[in-house]
Formats: structure tokens, sequence, C-alpha cells
């Protein structure tokens, strides 16, 4: 594998990350390119290239864009949902409740990271395994 830039090891050869390590690397570079260019518009070579490894290094851990596009959104959405359930949770005072689930809602629009564009954004809504997960977020929010 291949190391980001600027990791290697003292004899010059590149460090091996632990494979949660280099997916997490991954999945951060893989959620700037889809952001900055949207799903159709963002090349593996793109991402493989902003995360500093090879394309077979991307390859051994997502078979392919949609499934790694999918892996982002799953993350984002059991995020957004597990937030507002917790706020849902954190009192029995309902306009405390309705506070909490909308800030929920506005701290994951207005994080840096932009990961809601992923999720409401996408230019990917035909695909039936986005669907699912954009209508599991609207679900899971309303059942909270």
């Amino acid at each position: 594998m291949v190391a980001a830039s600027g990791d290697a090891q003292p004899d010059g050869r590149p460090t091996r990350l632990p494979r949660s390590a280099r997916r997490k690397q991954l999945l951060a570079a893989a959620q700037e390119v889809f952001v900055a260019q949207g799903y159709h518009a963002a090349a593996m070579d793109d991402i493989a290239e902003r995360a500093g490894v090879s394309k077979p290094v991307l390859y051994q851990h997502f078979p392919g864009k949609l499934e790694l596009y999918l892996a982002l959104l799953d993350k984002h959405c059991d995020a957004i949902v597990a937030n507002v359930q917790a706020a849902m949770e954190a009192t029995n005072d309902n306009k405390e409740r309705v506070r909490g689930a909308v800030e929920a809602y506005f701290d994951f629009v207005d994080h840096e990271s932009e990961a809601f564009r992923l999720v409401f954004e996408s230019d990917l809504r035909n695909e039936p395994a986005v669907r699912e997960r954009v209508e599991r977020v609207e679900k899971g929010c309303i059942a909270a």
C-alpha cells in the first residue's frame, strides 16, 4: 500500500497504515471530491490523488465509485439520525426536544465538511441504493 504524501519510513519506503485508518483517509478524500464535484464528475483518479494513494489501493478498499459513495452516505445518514434521536431523548420537554432536533439538523447542514450535500443534494437520487438511504434519514428523523 502507498501511504499519504509525506508518510515514509526512515529508509524512504511508504508507511503502511492500518486498514481502518486507510479507510478513514480514503473516505475523507472521497468526501472532499464528491462534495466539490458531485458524484458524476468525480473520478476515482481524483479521489486516489487527493488521498495520496494509488488507484489499486483505493480499489482494495472499495470495489467501485458507487460503493465508496454509499459508504459515505451510510456514515452521514446514520450520524444525522443518531443526532436527532439523541436530541429527542435528551429531555421530556417537547419545546426543548423540537429545539434540539432542529439544532441537530442545522448543525449537520452547517458543518464545514458540507456532508449534507451528499445526503440532500446528491446528483444520484435516482439510484435506488441512494434513494433508500435518503428515505431512511427522513423516516428515522420522523420516527424519533
